[in-house]
Order: C-alpha cells, then structure tokens, then sequence
C-alpha cells in the first residue's frame, strides 16, 4: 500500500492531478504492462493504456450489478487492465464494501460480497451505535448520515468504519467516488458542481480546487487548514454518494418508509450475547413491552408492512388500534379514516389506502413529540438495559432479561434523533473548504459559504464521467456499465454535453442510438477520433442478448426498480447473472478495445513528440 507524504495544509488549486496519484498510477501501469505481456501484447510502461470502469447510479440494481460485473471481469482476466475504477450512487455502495480490505485483491472481495448479500442485515443496535457515535462527534449531523447507516446495514449488510484514505493498493484499480454540491446543481453551475473523492485527494473536478482527504471536513479558511476533524468514514460515503432523495423534500415519503422500516424486525438476542456463562444454543425468552408509544411503532410498522396487500382487512385492525392510541394526540388528514368499519375499509381502494398509510406514517414522524414524550413501559421499565449491560460485564445471569428493551433503546434513540431531521430536510452538510478563498477560479459564492452539501451525483449526470474526462488523466478507454432504470442511453449523451460545456474531448454518439432505448444491444463502441479522444464502450445491464427481446428487458426492468426495499436473495442472484452474463457476452471486443488503446496511447505518444 503506498503511503502519501505529510499532509499539506493548504487547498491546492490546480488541474493537475496530485503527485501521490501520479506515483499510483506509474506503479499501477507496471502490473497492467505484465497483463498486457500475458495477452501477448508487448510495451513499454508509457504505452500501457490507462483504461477507466465506469458503473452509473440505480440503487441496489446498480451495487448488485457492478458487483456481478466485476466478479465476471475477475473470471475473464479482465480486471487486471483497469487503471480506474469510477462509481456514482448505487455502483458506489458496491466500491466502497469491495475495498473494505485494502490487503485484499478484488476477487477475493467479489466472492466474499457475494456470499454476504445471501446473509442477514445488520443488527440495528450496530446502526444506531454507529449514528450515536456520529452524532456526538458531528455538530453537522443530518439525513446523511442516516441514509449511510441505512444503505450499509440494510442493502451491503456490512458497516465498514474505515476510511477512504486507506484505500490506495495498486493491486488494485484507483477508485474514485463522486458526489455533487447541492446549491450548485440548483444554480445549474457546471463548474463547480462536480466533488470527487480519492484516496489521497478530494475536490471539485472543474475548479480545480483540492485538499487531502483525510482533511475532508475539517475547517478551512482563506486556503488554509483551520481546524482538523476526523475523516469521514465508508458508512458516511456511502450516504453521500446515495442521497438521491436529497434533492426535493417531496421525496420524504421514501425516506420515511426506510426510517420506519428499521423497526419491523425485533431481534431475538442469542443468550451467548450475555457472556461466556451462558449456552450459546439458548435463546432469551423475548417480553413485550405495552407502553403507549412502543405500540404505536408497531402499529406503523405492521401497516408499512403490508401498504402494498391487496387485501384490506390486513391493515383495518391495525389502522383501528392506532387511532385508539392516538385519539386526542395527531390529527391526522385522514381522519375519517379512524373509524371506518371494516366494510368501508374494504371498499377503498389500494391507492386510497396507501395514500392514507404514506400521510399517517410522516405525520407520526412530524409530530413524534406529541406521541413519545411518556415513552415508557408500565409492567418492563424502558430503562432497564443497565441491568443487561452489567451481565455482560460480570457474566452473570439477570433474574430477569428485558430483551425488548434493546430494541427499545435504539427505537426511542431513532425517534428522537432522527425522526425531527425529516422535518429539518438537510442532507450532506460538511465544511467548505473553500470559505473565505481568495482566487478567479474560485467563483465568490462558492468562497462566501461555510458550509456545503454534497450528496448523491446521480441527481446531474448519473455515470461518473467527469473525473476521468479531465485531461491530466489521460483515459484512454473508458468501459461505461450502465445501470440506469430509465433510458440507457441517456447517461452518455449527458456525458456529451458535460464534455461539450468544459471544452473536453468527447467521441461522436449518434442521435440515432436513441431509436433503441427500449430495445438495446450489449454493448455499443463510440470511438475516438483522435489521440486525445477517449473510446467509450457503452454497456446496458438489461438488453437483447441476456434478456432475448424487448418483452424480456421490460420485465426485467419492472421486476428491479430502484426505489423497491432490498431485494431478496433470489432476486440478487438473478441480477448477479444477467450482469455476469453482458460482461461474458463482450470480454472479446473489450479485449480487441483494450488493445486498441494500447496502440492509440503510442500513437498519443509519437504525436505529442
């Protein structure tokens, strides 16, 4: 793993990259040189291409997909020919598990991804830790950080705490995430929208405009470094990174729905958790608590639970008991609703119902004060996890376990905590480190903010092209998996225009290619025209040879939308296959590319002397 110089204390304003990446990238080259050798094409070290891997937004469909992709890659000895790997939204939850472990090479980290998306989610007391942990050393805790505990916990099923600086190993491709500033995106500013993040560097990629990032929310002023904070860590990206719903608060139903969904399983603790005098194979007899607001959680739960069941009398016993409860609490827009017998019930419609459920789930949320001020149990006290963390300290049997009261715990937690946030809305707030800097690059209402919002770079150009179309980089391939949920085409005709507004070298893209959106082909290759020009090989996930015809791509496409709760199992092994399936369809004209870009890159080589 290399290891960057001392930290400078300064932004460094430049379109360069930096002189830590430029060592990577020479040592990186190495190993591709002895790839390229084994497939029988003989360089020198500045001939090696740099080739990038581009995967785009699209939620769980996206991690799984890169994560499918890349596993195929590793199989067709593919993989060794990256020099970058680039990721946006979803593709970018599947980057940051993969390098969880800097030692190990990504096909070992394939494998063992694979193995963890068949297993269980996450513990919500490891979650809820790891966001109390967060809040006590954050004065800018918000959604953000919400939505990384839940993207880790409930899609990857891993939490991993370390940081993104400790990813640099030139066994492996570069990585680099991105994210976009908020305000700017709102002010359509192209410049200076664009943030990407690297092991060593972190900034906005058309100002030219950077600092280390182990520095990454720490307190700049005038350039220089103020304040050092603790670097952010991989739960944390991965809610920047994924923050979608960022964008208009009208996407607060979605996130009341995960929010809510953290309480619909209550887990049973293994009595081993108690210390080393207990049998493990021994399960704590579970005790309900009935206090008032415990009950209304469980009511919500049950009705998210089934929002989407067609049959009515699943939620009118439920919707029953909550307006009992919270009669003369929460006046709710639906209020007619309460006492509606089940006939009535009956004869609403699905819409009508959900409807219902959506506006009475984020009124809760609203009005938690209202609801769960006397959150306490009349015959188990809500408080009485002290005497279970004393067991654990001193091996000894309690007479008495109170296992609902760790669920307990973290659920009053997340309702005073993380319930008031929606009505807040702010997402990705983190110290700007450009505040207060003095140069014409820097526009001034970038330099007068303290702070900025970076979140999910899906929301302007959902495929990371921004970083590797800098010209210091000097791509020469870029491999684009687009996993995209609308048309596949869109992401690199954005791309086009991105390039055409900074005055970088694009290839043509035909308007023609749009005529088969609903229809794609595996793969299509844009090609440069020149030297300078990159080729890009487009790649849509679901397509004419592993879904058979346009039928085929339209139900694959309905059966994984992003929006949809994690996918099961079955569902993710599919999606493996189909991702695995494009890639083996095409290793040969990746291949034939690869090669191309070899010769295209000497060519550079003979122009530029």
């Amino acid at each position: 793993m290399l290891q960057p110089r001392n930290t400078p204390k300064t932004v460094r304003l430049s379109d360069s990259i930096n002189d830590e990446e430029i060592k990577y990238v020479k040592e990186r080259k190495t190993l591709i040189k002895k790839w390229l050798k084994a497939q029988g094409f003989n360089c020198e070290l500045e001939d090696v291409p740099n080739i990038a891997l581009l995967g785009s937004g699209g939620g769980e469909r996206a991690a799984v997909g890169m994560l499918g992709s890349l596993h195929q890659l590793e199989q067709d000895n593919l993989l060794g020919s990256l020099l970058y790997m680039c990721g946006v939204s979803g593709t970018t939850w599947c980057m940051s598990s993969l390098y969880s472990d800097p030692a190990s090479s990504l096909s070992k980290r394939c494998d063992e991804m694979i193995k963890k998306l068949r297993g269980p989610k996450v513990n919500l007391s490891k979650a809820v830790e790891w966001l109390k942990l967060r809040k006590e050393e954050n004065q800018d805790f918000n959604l953000t950080d919400f939505w990384g505990a839940f993207t880790a916990s409930y899609f990857m099923k891993e939490m991993h705490t370390r940081c993104l600086s400790e990813d640099a190993n030139i066994i492996n491709p570069y990585p680099i995430y991105s994210a976009i500033e908020l305000d700017c995106r709102k002010q359509d500013d192209t410049k200076g929208v664009w943030f990407e993040m690297t092991p060593y560097e972190s900034g906005f990629s058309g100002l030219g405009a950077f600092i280390p990032t182990s520095c990454l929310g720490s307190k700049f002023e005038g350039g220089a470094l103020r304040e050092k904070r603790k670097e952010m860590d991989m739960v944390l990206l991965q809610g920047i990174c994924g923050s979608a719903f960022a964008d208009k608060q009208i996407n607060n139903d979605e996130v009341v729905k995960r929010i809510w969904s953290l309480f619909g399983d209550r887990p049973v603790v293994p009595s081993a958790g108690f210390g080393p005098g207990y049998e493990s194979s021994k399960v704590v007899e579970e005790k309900v608590c009935e206090c008032m607001p415990s009950r209304v959680v469980k009511c919500v739960s049950e009705l998210i639970k089934y929002a989407d069941d067609p049959d009515p009398l699943k939620t009118k016993e439920v919707i029953t008991t909550l307006g009992q409860l919270l009669k003369g609490l929460v006046s709710s827009k639906g209020e007619m609703l309460w006492n509606m017998d089940p006939e009535n019930w009956k004869r609403t419609s699905l819409v009508e119902r959900k409807k219902f459920i959506e506006t009475v789930s984020l009124e809760l949320i609203l009005s938690s004060d209202s609801w769960a001020k006397d959150w306490k149990d009349k015959r188990y006290t809500c408080n009485d996890e002290a005497i279970s963390r004393e067991s654990m300290r001193t091996s000894k049997k309690p007479d008495k376990v109170p296992i609902t009261n760790f669920w307990l715990s973290d659920g009053l937690w997340i309702v005073q905590n993380i319930f008031p946030l929606v009505q807040k809305w702010e997402w990705g707030t983190t110290s700007n480190f450009l505040f207060k800097i003095d140069d014409t690059n820097v526009p001034s209402s970038m330099a007068s903010k303290e702070k900025i919002h970076l979140v999910d770079a899906g929301l302007k150009l959902n495929s990371p092209y921004p970083p590797v179309l800098r010209t210091s980089r000097k791509v020469d391939l870029i491999i684009s998996l687009d996993f995209s949920e609308g048309d596949p085409f869109e992401t690199v005709f954005n791309a086009k225009k991105y390039a055409l507004q900074q005055k970088l070298p694009f290839p043509p893209v035909k308007e023609s290619v749009r005529e088969e959106k609903d229809h794609p082909q595996g793969c299509y290759v844009f090609e440069g025209r020149c030297p300078e020009e990159p080729t890009v090989m487009h790649m849509p996930l679901f397509n004419l040879q592993n879904c058979q015809d346009e039928e085929g791509i339209k139900k694959e496409r309905e059966k994984y939308t992003t929006l949809r709760q994690p996918y099961g199992a079955p569902e993710n092994e599919r999606l493996l296959k189909k991702a695995k399936d494009n890639l083996k369809n095409n290793k040969y004209r990746i291949l034939v590319q690869i090669i191309m870009a070899a010769q295209r890159r000497k060519k550079r080589k003979s122009v530029a002397q």
